[in-house]
């Protein structure tokens, strides 16, 4: 009996690829998309939400360019300028490799010697141009990635978590009332989606803001009214004073019973005033312009001398078949300005992820989806479990 037991388990069939392993080679080298756009019900533009980390770690990324720095035409714009200086260096080098200019017997400088000994010493500079314009750029991307996160997590997240933790608070130990539900969920929406319309121009035209607010139901036209009444300061942020106002009135009509629970309600309005102040701060006040300054001055220096340098050098590796070494310089001019560019680029759109470009923050989505997740808090009470319910009388 053992030998048959001990004959069934060599029968049987390892897979060569597990069901796992399967999966992520589907997802790195598929043929669908590296990312995924949402169109929003009252949006115009497709929203980036969600993207294949895998497929941004194989080759399979070269094919993508949608929602990337390829988009950008102010990076091609700065290669060719990177590439004209680099013709512009390399051409004289090659003609007077020809012909010295001077005649050596009469002592003048030889092109070629002269490249020949200073060869060394401008690889030298260029390396220490390029280090320590990389040691400042990553430093600023480190800067500029913290300050994304922050206004991601504690300014969009801290408005979500402020309106549905007042939301369901309200609900379960206060009041079931619909109109006040609905206008507790409607205004934290509003301060929510008032960000992304103030960062892209949208609330300076009263009819703009009205019927935008209108069209996704955030506000009535009373509400509208109201709110442009004091339009001059940070809509986003004062009218979480609409939210303060809904607890005093519960308060006043003796619907919330303690005061613990009272103080609770109004430390989550705070929370959710604060929330919005940190995304204000944030986008209002930036990074140092002295050292943004001077860290972009010092990529567009290194851009530049590199591109000289290098173009020095091919003209002298042209004139003497040197087409490895050619290879090698024109791939440098290529790869390392590319780069260097590409990354102050991407910090520009990080500092402001609420201005409307296509990998910022999805505001029509993060809006819908807070309602949702608040109507889901009400869903949550009004299924619980029935040893959970109250008996009447008990």
């Amino acid at each position: 009996m053992s030998s048959s037991k001990s004959k069934d388990d060599a029968q049987v069939q390892v897979p060569l690829i597990s069901d796992d392993a399967r999966a992520d080679l589907e997802a790195a080298y598929g043929t669908g998309w590296h990312a995924k756009w949402v169109k929003p019900a009252h949006g115009d533009l497709e929203c980036l939400i969600d993207y294949e980390p895998l497929m941004m770690s194989s080759f399979r990324i070269c094919c993508a360019r949608k929602g990337t720095i390829l988009e950008n035409p102010v990076l091609f714009t700065e290669q060719l300028i990177l590439f004209a200086i680099f013709i512009a260096s390399a051409a004289p080098v090659w003609w007077c490799f020809k012909e010295d200019f001077h005649n050596n017997a009469k002592g003048g400088i030889s092109v070629r010697r002269f490249l020949a000994e200073q060869e060394n010493k401008m690889r030298q500079f260029s390396l220490i141009m390029t280090g320590l314009a990389a040691f400042l750029l990553s430093f600023y991307t480190s800067i500029i990635v913290a300050r994304w996160w922050a206004m991601r997590t504690g300014g969009v997240g801290g408005i979500k978590t402020a309106t549905v933790d007042l939301q369901m608070l309200l609900y379960q130990s206060v009041t079931q009332e619909p109109k006040i539900l609905d206008a507790v969920r409607r205004y934290g929406r509003t301060s929510l989606f008032l960000i992304f319309m103030w960062r892209r121009g949208q609330v300076k035209d009263n009819e703009v803001l009205k019927g935008m607010l209108l069209k996704r139901g955030l506000l009535d036209e009373h509400e509208c009214d109201q709110l442009i009444k004091w339009k001059k300061h940070c809509l986003h942020e004062t009218i979480w004073a609409w939210q303060m106002a809904i607890v005093n009135k519960l308060y006043q009509q003796g619907k919330i019973k303690s005061d613990q629970l009272y103080t609770i309600l109004l430390g989550k309005c705070l929370d959710g005033r604060q929330a919005v102040q940190l995304a204000h701060t944030h986008l209002a006040v930036r990074v140092p312009m002295q050292y943004v300054h001077l860290l972009g001055l010092l990529v567009k220096m290194h851009n530049f001398v590199l591109a000289l340098i290098m173009g020095l050098l091919f003209g002298a590796a042209v004139r003497n078949q040197q087409w490895v070494l050619c290879i090698q310089l024109t791939a440098r001019v290529c790869i390392l300005p590319f780069l260097f560019n590409a990354i102050l680029l991407i910090n520009c759109d990080l500092a402001d992820p609420f201005d409307g470009s296509e990998a910022d923050f999805p505001g029509d989505i993060y809006q819908e989806n807070l309602g949702k997740d608040c109507s889901g808090m009400i869903g949550a009470t009004d299924n619980i479990p029935d040893f959970l319910k109250v008996k009447q009388g008990v």
